[in-house]
């Protein structure tokens, strides 16, 4: 994700040249993967920790994140970076990146917790049978 992520800050233009010649897109296109290169750090962070939460057997608490983060925050701020700030489809980007952020950083704290706690209730089972 870093990789891409550089990438996409380091020569947003020249990618934007593969799929278009016209001079405005290019321009649009390389403030749009500037946003999308956070993103991608962001994406990779709440894709690992989805994916750990669902394979310990907890879909509710990504699912509720993905919801909440989203809907009430990420697509309300889009929104108002989008149309009230007039940041057009950046600040869409934006909004839903910051979503996307707190999602990462939630999930990653709920899989701490959750590690944790099997850590814990291994090392009690151990003592249990110690004794």
């Amino acid at each position: 994700m870093c990789c891409a992520a550089l990438a996409l800050l380091l020569v947003p233009r020249s990618i934007a040249r593969i799929f278009t010649p016209d001079p405005r897109v290019i321009e649009t296109s390389a403030l749009l993967l500037s946003v999308a290169a956070f993103f991608q750090l962001s994406d990779g962070l709440q894709t690992v920790a989805t994916g750990a939460l669902r394979g310990a057997g907890d879909t509710r608490t990504p699912m509720i994140c993905h919801l909440l983060a989203y809907w009430l925050l990420g697509l309300p701020l889009g929104y108002f970076l989008c149309f009230s700030r007039g940041w057009e489809a950046a600040g869409l980007w934006v909004g839903l990146s910051v979503a996307l952020i707190l999602i990462g950083v939630v999930l990653s704290l709920a899989w701490r917790w959750r590690a944790n706690s099997f850590i814990e209730g291994i090392v009690d089972f151990r003592l249990t049978i110690a004794d």
